[in-house]
């Protein structure tokens, strides 16, 4: 654990000490472990009926929508509850870039059920790359991945699947400069033979990232690959 993490966990503790059971969003009192109140959760925009496939709304009949029938996409299932817009947006923002790691908590125990109904062997979370993990101190992806391990006690694998190259941010990128962007920026050393994994990362946009993983892993041998994140971006940013 870097000196970064344990300080941000530790400013977390002494915040909740001091303001103890506050809905992170509204500010009202919450039970101690709810971290949001219920309307402030109810609130958030969830993707209705999502394609299993691409995480989008499917207004077509079956788990597949008529996209991904035509044109799947390289993953076999798909996991982000959340629409990125609104207060998702905010409490993921301040996550992300405010070191506020505790939303990612905050969430997930809100949404746990989502993921309980999926079985995998092992969590990858999308790695960072070296400088920009030393810019920002942690991996939010890892972070949101550690919470999963823990609940749903599936195995966090933190080191084999790793990112060689030092992309541009995706954000801004059209959809053809973010595949260009991401092409060869992995790499996968595998600890065990995995036959199912799930890749986490926070926010799912055009899904280049992690089409290119999962490239990465079925070509080295991974036969089932579920991609499980907080948030849908509806619209590419």
């Amino acid at each position: 654990m870097s000196g970064r993490r344990i300080y941000l966990i530790l400013r977390h503790k002494v915040s909740r000490v001091l303001n103890p059971a506050l809905c992170l969003s509204c500010g009202i009192p919450v039970s101690a472990n709810d971290f949001l109140c219920k309307y402030c959760f109810d609130s958030l925009d969830k993707v209705i009926n999502p394609c299993c496939c691409c995480g989008l709304e499917n207004k077509a009949d079956g788990d597949t929508c008529p996209t991904c029938r035509i044109n799947p996409p390289r993953w076999n299932a798909m996991t982000s509850p959340l629409v990125y817009s609104g207060s998702t947006r905010k409490l993921i923002h301040d996550f992300k870039y405010l070191e506020h790691i505790h939303h990612a908590n905050a969430l997930l125990t809100h949404l746990i059920q989502f993921y309980q109904q999926r079985t995998v062997e092992v969590l990858l979370p999308v790695p960072l790359h070296r400088s920009r993990l030393l810019e920002r101190g942690f991996n939010q992806s890892e972070e949101i991945a550690r919470i999963l391990s823990d609940r749903l006690n599936i195995p966090l694998d933190r080191t084999s699947l790793i990112r060689i190259k030092a992309t541009e941010p995706q954000s801004g990128l059209s959809l053809n400069q973010r595949r260009k962007n991401i092409l060869k920026a992995f790499r996968f050393d595998a600890h065990n033979n995995y036959a199912s994994v799930a890749i986490v990362d926070d926010i799912i946009t055009t899904g280049s990232t992690l089409s290119e993983i999962t490239r990465l892993l079925k070509r080295s041998g991974v036969k089932h690959v579920e991609v499980w994140s907080l948030a849908r971006a509806l619209k590419h940013d």
